[in-house]
């Protein structure tokens, strides 16, 4: 289950990657066809343990790719702070670093994707 799962949506974090752009967490949820109830809690565990592995594989994670719908559309404070975790962001989880810090692993990413 976990499996496929992180299959669908490492799925569509690639679609939205190839089309340079991001994704809320609800609509990927919903394209991922996560069950509920919590589907946006199994989403953002799901999302924290694909970072992990693409982390410690040294492969580049699109799951910057998946924002909160709020303004400005970053990803949630639970991101930033995996990222202080793995030593990859020393700054606050809201505000101009978070911003600044989620449109360049933005930019990586869809420098490293042709656009479709």
């Amino acid at each position: 289950m976990k499996d496929n799962l992180e299959g669908k949506i490492r799925s569509v974090l690639e679609d939205t990657a190839r089309k340079h752009q991001t994704i809320s967490y609800r609509m990927l949820a919903i394209e991922a066809e996560i069950p509920g109830p919590q589907i946006i809690h199994k989403l953002t565990t799901a999302l924290e343990d694909i970072f992990r592995t693409d982390y410690k594989n040294g492969v580049l994670s699109l799951v910057p790719l998946a924002v909160s719908r709020g303004t400005p559309p970053i990803p949630r404070s639970g991101f930033f702070i995996l990222l202080r975790e793995l030593g990859l962001y020393d700054g606050q989880d809201q505000g101009p670093d978070a911003i600044n810090k989620h449109a360049a692993l933005l930019t990586e990413i869809y420098k490293s994707r042709p656009q479709n």
